[in-house]
């Protein structure tokens, strides 16, 4: 039997008043000036036109929604306090081998296809974005609304659905009320807003959080509590749980899980001895996290200097760290980020140290070549409020507004343009 109008109203006031309390006491800031009842007021008209746009037929003017006569992907698992969807009136990027998009401030989107003819492109959406991911094959975007949009190739499925690539954007299926989406090599991962993870793209063992192939093309990662971030890297995946505990799960023959051992692929579980964490990056074959304490640990592989102590290499499997050992140089840290074989940490005065593999000006110090095996300041940069790094380009947001960019030079066509070394202002 069909659901009435009638039936959709209901919904929509249960839904409205949900969030507004989450909005109230998780997801609002000091209210200030505003009272307790303008609060509640204000929060529930917000969470009615939330809830609302929620409840309308999902069909946009980009080719309609992939998803309207897509299975629902698995929804089976537990359940946490709703996350807010990201807001911010700064820019951001995200980069990998397809190429560079820039989220604007005002929601606008720009990007830079590698294989395209160097000019930027913007791109037409249904709505605002608010965050980005890219990866070997496609650019994902994440809306407003919680919808992430995909174009690209579609090797490996990594567009979320069967058929052919898509030179526009068109919704993942089945996915609703993102909040997060990271993506790299051949598959991505999202984070909805009831802590649930999601996984689609190319089905190397265990990275799904499954040990078996023949998925279908979206999959719930099953065995995580409530998740409030993901990061994924070639082999292997990362989520910070509401309870500050990391769960790894993927490829483990470098020591990248972190449960004291190298070898066989795992399933999702949590990092022995690590607690207090409030945010997780992956790298080339290493795991990294940050303590509420604003410490910074590593494990798995030291091939590329990620550990940040010294030294270089896996002779004898000496240097690899089995489980999460602290990174020396580094303190009062706010945000990690993992690239191809380096590290960013921005710390709360605004500044930023990098550290690992440089062959191509990503650590941003003025040289492009060979490694720095312990944290470098880069000297250039100051009031920073955001960093981000895919494949070997880096990108910082300052207080201003600026976007600056380093590494691999944006765009990489036409022709081969000399790389990066220092920040330099992303002109767009």
């Amino acid at each position: 039997m069909g659901r009435t109008g009638k039936d959709l109203a209901l919904d929509v006031r249960r839904s409205a008043f949900a969030i507004a309390w989450c909005v109230l006491f998780v997801c609002s800031g000091p209210a200030g000036a505003e009272s307790f009842g303008d609060l509640f007021k204000r929060a529930v008209r917000e969470a009615v036109a939330e809830a609302e746009r929620d409840a309308r037929d999902g069909s946009r003017d980009a080719g309609k929604r992939a998803d309207e006569a897509a299975p629902r992907v698995d929804d089976a698992g537990p359940e946490g306090p709703a996350l807010p969807i990201p807001a911010s009136k700064l820019p951001m990027a995200a980069a990998a081998s397809w190429g560079t998009v820039v989220v604007n401030a005002d929601g606008s989107v720009t990007a830079w296809p590698d294989e395209a003819d160097g000019r930027p492109v913007q791109i037409a959406l249904p709505s605002r974005a608010v965050a980005a991911a890219v990866n070997q094959y496609a650019a994902f975007l994440l809306l407003d609304d919680g919808t992430v949009m995909a174009m690209g190739k579609n090797n490996y499925r990594t567009l979320g659905r069967e058929g052919e690539g898509s030179a526009t954007p068109r919704p993942v299926p089945g996915l609703r009320g993102i909040v997060q989406v990271a993506a790299t090599y051949g598959h991505a991962l999202a984070l909805r807003r009831d802590g649930a993870v999601f996984a689609w793209g190319e089905e190397v063992t265990g990275l799904r959080g499954v040990l078996r192939e023949g998925n279908a093309p979206v999959t719930r990662v099953p065995g995580l509590p409530p998740i409030v971030q993901v990061a994924t890297a070639a082999r292997h995946s990362l989520a910070l749980g509401q309870d500050g505990r990391v769960y790894a799960w993927g490829n483990n023959a470098h020591g990248e899980l972190g449960n004291g051992s190298a070898g066989e692929p795992r399933t999702a579980a949590a990092v022995p001895g690590l607690e207090g964490v409030v945010a997780i990056a992956a790298g080339l074959q290493t795991s990294l996290a940050l303590k509420s304490d604003g410490s910074v640990w590593a494990w798995g592989s030291n091939q590329s200097a990620m550990m940040g102590n010294g030294r270089r290499g896996e002779s004898s499997g000496h240097d690899l760290a089995l489980s999460p050992v602290p990174v020396k140089g580094v303190s009062g840290v706010q945000q990690i980020v993992a690239g191809e074989g380096f590290v960013l940490a921005r710390s709360g005065d605004g500044t930023v140290r990098a550290w690992g593999f440089d062959g191509y000006g990503q650590v941003g110090v003025g040289t492009a070549g060979g490694y720095h095996l312990t944290p470098q300041r880069i000297p250039t940069l100051s009031n920073v409020v955001n960093v981000n790094a895919g494949g070997y380009r880096v990108f910082a947001t300052t207080a201003d507004g600026r976007l600056w960019h380093w590494g691999t030079a944006i765009p990489v066509a036409p022709g081969r343009r000399p790389n990066v070394k220092s920040p330099a202002v992303l002109q767009r």
